[in-house]
């Protein structure tokens, strides 16, 4: 037995080495193939009102310094400048918005303005006029909603998803709907319905997924904040690659009723609605509005202060995994930063970690997202209107003749074959529930872990397709359940966006959203792409 466990650990430490050779080759070709490319430049944003939080736009509405029809216009004007670059919006709802926009301003005029110059009486719509946009998977009604789904590309919304109708409830006026990866399981934003996303800080890069076109535009100044899911970093990736803050809840406390694809078993803790943000002050009131009554069920006392003097700081140097690529030094750095700010902002002690279970990170997120009950992904492909031949597409899609993408399929070829039996995934859910228990006891009500947001910057376009188990380092954190944010933490020397992520146990959102707006403090946040 001794002999079969050390041979087992001399295999994995020769497939470890052999992958870091691998990503080292793959990492070289795609720099090597870009590096004669132009990168894009986005026209810069001047229009000051564009350049504004939401709560400070919702602000100045209601002591009515500006019109809702002003803002609206105004990002009207700035979406027509950059998608051309972005490729990001793919349903435009600018004349419903107007309308919206025009009734948002009469009922401002409606109302008499208190002592503190603003309007009373619309408490009930905090953000009455301030624009929103969302991914391509959530349902408004009236307007076509997709999910990357080439079977949906003439489908119109007969109802709102209940996140679009919380949002219109608070006053908010959807704007534009954005692009997505196929059926929303890639973290590539790219489909055969819309095409490609580009990057507002470098176009040769991907803008990550699902959530991708939604991210870009709200990075190149088209959209404040906006609508994203996460099932296994679609807020996160995105959010990162963007130079964002992007939140992943506490799982069950924002409603995906009205998201597509609908989530299925343990797939709902995975899941989760949430806001991509420029600016951390958004996080909360956004959380808010989201997650409506259940905010006060789930005990999260929001408008609680958090004093940092006495929070427990965590922090882990990513993930070893002959899967994913290693820890670069730019994201390192950006880690011990983040460690250092709290650290001497506060007269902290970061307590690294190494979980050794957490390595595990791939087989307990393959083996948790797994449903049999849930409708095959090469079902989806087709909206459930049949099933997708996934060997003979991808016979066609090198001729051109397939309508679907390299990655969907490449997914719903090897769905047939189950990386997992029974017995095994027992096993797996039980180490996975250990870390669990683990990890809330070591958090707590009172403690934050601070964790790498990916492996590198945004990889090149297409470079996901030869390293598709990076996401696992956001991945790992929808099957544990965790709530987690990601945080910009400004530009590296190519002038593309490093961040972290900072994760807490469920029920501490409040602890997330005071760290970002730490680090917001700390490093800038948002920069504006150039």
């Amino acid at each position: 037995m001794k002999m079969l466990k050390s041979l087992v650990r001399t295999l994995m430490s020769a497939l470890y080495l052999w992958t870091r050779v691998y990503f080292f080759w793959v990492r070289l070709l795609f720099w090597l193939l870009n590096s004669l490319r132009p990168r894009g430049r986005l026209p810069k944003p001047n229009e000051p009102l564009i350049l504004m939080s939401a709560s400070e736009a919702a602000r100045q509405l209601r002591r009515r310094e500006i019109t809702s029809v002003e803002l609206i216009e105004a990002y009207i004007a700035r979406i027509e400048e950059v998608n051309p670059y972005l490729n990001a919006v793919v349903v435009k709802n600018y004349e419903q918005a107007l309308a919206l926009a025009r009734q948002a301003d009469a009922q401002f005029e409606g109302f008499d303005i208190g002592d503190d110059g603003e309007v009373r009486g619309l408490e009930e719509k905090p953000y009455l006029g301030v624009p929103f946009t969302l991914k391509d998977c959530m349902e408004v009604q009236g307007l076509i909603c997709t999910a990357g789904i080439i079977n949906r590309r003439e489908l119109r919304s007969e109802s709102d998803a209940t996140v679009v109708a919380r949002m219109r409830a608070a006053g908010g006026i959807p704007l534009v709907i954005t692009n997505v990866s196929e059926v929303c399981m890639w973290w590539e934003s790219n489909n055969r319905i819309y095409g490609r996303t580009k990057n507002p800080y470098d176009s040769r890069r991907i803008v990550g997924g699902s959530s991708g076109g939604e991210a870009a535009l709200i990075a190149a100044a088209g959209s404040v904040w906006g609508i994203g899911s996460d099932i296994g970093g679609s807020i996160r990736l995105p959010a990162f690659f963007n130079g964002l803050f992007g939140l992943k809840p506490t799982p069950g406390l924002v409603p995906d009723e009205g998201c597509i694809p609908y989530p299925h078993g343990y797939q709902k803790v995975m899941h989760s609605p949430g806001p991509i943000c420029r600016y951390a002050e958004d996080l909360k009131p956004m959380l808010r509005i989201l997650a409506g009554p259940t905010v006060t069920e789930y005990k999260l006392r929001l408008d609680e202060p958090v004093d940092f003097r006495r929070v427990k700081l965590f922090y882990m140097e990513g993930l070893r995994t002959p899967a994913a690529v290693s820890l670069d030094d730019d994201m390192r750095g950006a880690l011990k930063k983040a460690v250092r700010f709290f650290e001497t902002r506060y007269d902290l002690l970061g307590h690294r970690l190494d979980l050794p279970l957490a390595h595990y990170a791939l087989q307990f997120f393959l083996s948790s997202i797994d449903n049999p009950d849930a409708p095959k992904f090469s079902e989806q492909m087709l909206n459930r209107q049949g099933t997708v031949n996934a060997w003979k597409e991808l016979v066609q899609w090198p001729i051109g003749r397939s309508q679907h993408t390299l990655p969907a399929l490449l997914l719903a070829a090897l769905e047939r074959i189950a990386p997992f039996d029974q017995e095994h995934k027992r096993k797996l859910f039980s180490l996975r529930d250990i870390l669990i228990r683990e990890l809330h006891e070591l958090l707590g009500d009172n403690g934050v872990l601070v964790f790498p947001a990916f492996p590198t910057v945004a990889p090149f376009h297409n470079e996901p397709v030869l390293t598709p188990f990076n996401f696992i380092y956001t991945g790992l954190w929808n099957a544990l359940g965790m709530p987690v944010v990601s945080c910009p933490m400004g530009l590296n020397g190519g002038r593309v966006p490093v961040g972290v992520q900072i994760v807490a146990a469920p029920g501490n959102d409040r602890l997330l959203i005071a760290a970002a707006m730490e680090l917001e403090n700390g490093f800038g946040g948002w920069h504006v792409p150039s």
